[in-house]
């Protein structure tokens, strides 16, 4: 499948180039930087630079209806020979999880004064009314609003039972009619535009962070009438093992460095991945540097990549954490002084295995509850990609923080298998009596005048020697 997207990706941009431009095109995938790159690309090519704010328009697929990026894919170009919408972030194309009432009501709370149609059109979803019934008050809005306070009421703030009471004050406000006609299936709608003749100026293009199901028949009629894209991470064998001539990363990093006229040896890749976690964008400003560091040499080895790519900080924590999970008090303190030595704060650091732990602390419970037994040291990255990571983004997705830097599926796949792989190392208990230590040295670090290095290296040994009774699932 990767080869697959590593064919179409240049495809695309040799079509648009050859003025083979399709009215629409999906780019999706868990490698940001990849889209984002070829998404930079297309734009440069479709459009010139001294009528480019005229016909580029941005818009968040989260925060607009398919009513508004049609309008907008309708506009004519301005002296150009194309007009290009960017939709990022589109909601049509993944797997939709059912929001509850207290979501829902919260989210048509906050359109309240911002944006009325769009109050009363969340309204709906959670009353299944329409629009004219709460304006008029109609009983079945009445009954609506009786239900719902039956199933969630204890869980609502008195504004928010008050903003109930109130929505047929903010429905006649809106015009009804036009109401009901955008409360209408926005997948829907797109793809009757899809359906469609499409226009002849205009070029869409939509793009989703993460993979999206290829069964979806909005994503198979883009197939048909426009061009779909999905940027997968560069799985290669985990650090360690050998360099395979058809190890699609090392191929793509070699090709970037034949564009300087540069070789990268096997060993300096390997070197490379390591210290960068496989970050496509973290390689790129890596090779700029590595290209400039060198000058007119042309082979790239593992004493260039060790003087001008320092160690990526996530694995240095993690090397860190593993240590004191082996218990390795030596290990440890190498870790430790390694990170230091970077130049990282010391409450930061501190701040950093907090959030290292949290995260542990977080698989640790989500395999439990997922009975993911097989979860261990020697499962692959792909499998673990595949058969463990993805299911349980979806799976968890209500149960997890929203926020990319508190949820360990949010992070970046080769981040999160790293730590899924710890899972032996400890077992709850000894996590969170961890995590309180941990806060302990935050505030001594904060307060105390003994030397914050000394601090550090008395909470590494106190967790190296904290008894440990394995447990398996």
């Amino acid at each position: 499948m990767r080869q697959k997207t590593e064919n179409k990706a240049p495809n695309i941009l040799r079509e648009i180039q050859s003025n083979k431009v399709k009215p629409v095109y999906l780019l999706c995938g868990e490698e940001s930087f990849l889209i984002e790159g070829t998404l930079k690309q297309m734009l440069d090519t479709l459009l010139t630079p001294d009528t480019r704010d005229f016909n580029l328009a941005f818009l968040e697929g989260t925060a607009v209806t398919t009513r508004e990026i049609l309008s907008q894919v309708s506009l004519y170009p301005v002296m150009s020979k194309w007009r290009v919408v960017v939709v990022r972030d589109s909601p049509f194309f993944k797997t939709q999880r059912r929001a509850t009432p207290t979501t829902l009501i919260r989210d048509a709370l906050k359109w309240e004064n911002e944006d009325a149609g769009k109050c009363i059109a969340t309204a709906t979803k959670f009353l299944e009314v329409t629009p004219q019934q709460i304006a008029e008050r109609h009983v079945d809005f009445s009954n609506a609003v009786e239900a719902v306070m039956a199933e969630v009421g204890d869980k609502l703030t008195a504004d928010e039972r008050a903003f109930l009471e109130r929505l047929p004050q903010v429905a006649e406000k809106v015009d009804v009619s036009s109401a009901d006609a955008s409360a209408a299936d926005d997948a829907e709608l797109l793809f009757e535009w899809l359906q469609g003749e499409l226009p002849k100026t205009s070029v869409l293009i939509l793009t989703v962070q993460g993979s999206v199901n290829e069964r979806n028949r909005i994503v198979k009629k883009i197939q048909g009438v426009g061009r779909y894209v999905s940027f997968q991470p560069f799985s290669s064998a985990p650090a360690g093992g050998g360099v395979s001539p058809r190890d699609p990363l090392f191929k793509k990093v070699s090709e970037k460095f034949e564009e300087f006229d540069k070789q990268i040896t096997p060993r300096a890749y390997l070197q490379l991945r390591s210290r960068t976690g496989g970050d496509m964008h973290t390689i790129a400003e890596s090779i700029n540097k590595l290209v400039n560091f060198v000058g007119d040499k042309r082979r790239i080895d593992e004493q260039d990549v060790r003087n001008m790519v320092t160690q990526n900080t996530f694995d240095n924590i993690f090397d860190l954490t593993d240590a004191i999970g082996r218990r390795s008090v030596s290990q440890a303190l190498k870790s430790l002084h390694e990170v230091l030595a970077s130049g990282e704060p010391h409450i930061k650091v501190n701040t950093l295995i907090i959030r290292q732990l949290r995260l542990s602390l977080q698989a640790k419970l989500i395999a439990k509850r997922g009975n993911r037994s097989q979860m261990g040291r020697r499962m692959q990255f792909d499998r673990f990609v595949n058969d463990i990571f993805k299911p349980l983004s979806q799976e968890m997705a209500d149960l997890l923080p929203t926020a990319a830097d508190t949820n360990v599926l949010k992070q970046r796949p080769y981040a999160a298998y790293k730590i899924f792989q710890t899972l032996h190392a400890f077992t709850v208990e000894e996590l969170m009596a961890a995590l309180e230590k941990t806060l302990e040295v935050d505030t001594q670090l904060k307060t105390s005048q003994l030397d914050a290095t000394c601090i550090l290296e008395q909470l590494v040994c106190e967790l190296c020697e904290s008894p440990r009774s394995r447990r398996h699932f």
